[in-house]
């Protein structure tokens, strides 16, 4: 398995939920999954990571610029997302997270004994639930899936 490096590609939108216009916290690529500031910036969006705020859509373009506007997919589109590793495979009907690799995916196990250390170091919930199997990748970009992008409250393991 490689890491990947997030590179700008066309997340293909179906455009069947909302779209916002946010602000851009950090430079973000198209098709990377965008969470809110860790802070609570008002309206400020930055790569997905393990250690922002909540995951709020997919950018529908790039924005090297910091504060420039950047369109973001929210609940309910239909989108092509990228995987943190470039060999990953996940079947349709399977949910996702947020990946290490800022902007990506990886899959997300509901059975509590083999998610729980991933969940402690992810700090996140599921993001979505893929439409069809994962396509694989080459050298460092990672595999990409489609998903329905569905939020909902991020999830910390209990102390």
């Amino acid at each position: 398995m490689g890491a990947t490096t997030l590179v700008a590609f066309d997340p293909m939108c179906s455009y069947s939920g909302p779209v916002r216009t946010y602000y851009a916290g950090a430079a973000i690529l198209r098709g990377s999954c965008v969470s809110l500031a860790a802070t609570g910036v008002d309206d400020t969006v930055h790569p997905s990571g393990t250690t922002l705020g909540a995951f709020v859509g997919v950018a529908l373009n790039s924005q090297p610029t910091v504060g420039g506007p950047v369109a973001v997919a929210e609940d309910g589109n239909e989108v092509t997302v990228m995987m943190a590793a470039d060999d990953s495979a996940v079947d349709a009907g399977h949910w996702v997270m947020i990946g290490a690799v800022a902007g990506t995916v990886i899959e997300y196990d509901p059975a509590i004994g083999t998610h729980a250390a991933t969940q402690d170091t992810q700090a996140t919930g599921p993001i979505g639930k893929t439409l069809k199997d994962s396509v694989a990748g080459a050298a460092t970009v990672g595999s990409k899936v489609r998903i329905r992008i569905i939020t909902s409250p991020t999830q910390t393991a209990s102390s």
